[in-house]
């Protein structure tokens, strides 16, 4: 890979690492809805205002009820589980459980319309599964194992967003299809911010943190990826998908005091490897969408 795109690539897998990061320190002060409300609607505006700029959005017209589903299951309703999980697990771990969002894709593919996984996806699979049985057997709390199951819920809204995404709106330009899908978003977490709003005024840093997430995490970091995808193709940028819990493994660890075990580091290897093993069918033919799940940033998983 050439310099450029490989310090691009490398800088978005820091950016959505460190979301995790971002949304442990924002939560602080703030309460899970508000915290991805906020994130969601500075990223919502700008990426409206580019898309509208390119002429992106003509192609919704009469689809913005699919894209409001879509905007539930892929972005406003993960993104609020990841919130409501790392309630009670550290950051790293969460950014480590979300990886598992191409073995999802893998076990839920044929569900979908996709092919059967193969022989690798399925050591895949099972390698993964490992990796994620070592990191709940090291939660003994009933909070923790709670909340790493509503992580590995979004993981799943992630998988089947993208394989949606792929199917349901193969023609609609990507930028177009993100803006709409932000947007949505952004009202969908209105009620749940209406339910249980905020007690007091989030701390500076507090405020920092949720646009630094709203505006880089979940906007700036978009307009890099598209131009990492026009560089190297989606399949080459799909390599953030296990670069990412690398770095939020870190920054936990490094910046917020982390406990950081083998058994964690033997975990996330695991799980890594089997994403990364599961998510090589998207090299075994046309029509198999690749996945560049939206790390806490996210996204539009599906790529073209």
């Amino acid at each position: 890979m050439p310099l450029r795109p490989l310090i691009a690539l490398l800088s978005l897998a820091a950016t959505w690492g460190g979301s995790y990061l971002l949304i442990a320190v924002a939560l602080r002060s703030t309460t899970p809805a508000t915290l991805t409300l906020a994130r969601f609607l500075p990223a919502a505006v700008l990426m409206l205002l580019l898309a509208a700029a390119r002429g992106h959005l003509r192609g919704l017209r009469g689809r913005w009820r699919a894209v409001a589903l879509l905007a539930l299951a892929q972005q406003a309703g993960p993104m609020l589980l990841i919130a409501i999980g790392e309630q009670s697990i550290p950051s790293g771990l969460a950014g480590t459980l979300v990886a598992v969002t191409p073995l999802w894709g893998a076990l839920l593919a044929p569900a979908l319309g996709g092919p059967r996984p193969s022989r690798t996806a399925w050591a895949g699979l099972l390698v993964g599964l490992l990796g994620v049985g070592l990191l709940l057997g090291a939660s003994t709390d009933g909070a923790a194992l709670l909340g790493c199951a509503v992580v590995l819920l979004a993981a799943l809204g992630y998988a089947v967003g993208a394989a949606w995404t792929a199917r349901r709106f193969p023609e609609v330009p990507r930028l177009g299809l993100l803006a709409a899908v932000l947007t949505c978003s952004t009202l969908w977490l209105v009620p749940p911010v209406l339910l249980d709003p905020p007690t007091r005024l989030p701390t500076l840093e507090g405020v920092l943190a949720m646009a630094v997430l709203g505006l880089v995490g979940t906007g700036l970091a978009f307009v890099l990826m598209y131009w990492l995808i026009a560089q190297v193709g989606p399949e080459r940028t799909t390599l953030v998908t296990y670069l990412a819990p690398v770095f939020a493994v870190g920054y936990g660890t490094w910046l917020l005091g982390e406990e950081l075990t083998g058994r964690a580091v033997v975990g996330l290897v695991l799980v890594v490897g089997g994403a990364w093993l599961a998510g090589r069918r998207a090299k075994a033919g046309p029509g198999v969408p690749v996945t560049v799940p939206p790390q806490a940033g996210p996204v539009v998983p599906a790529v073209r």
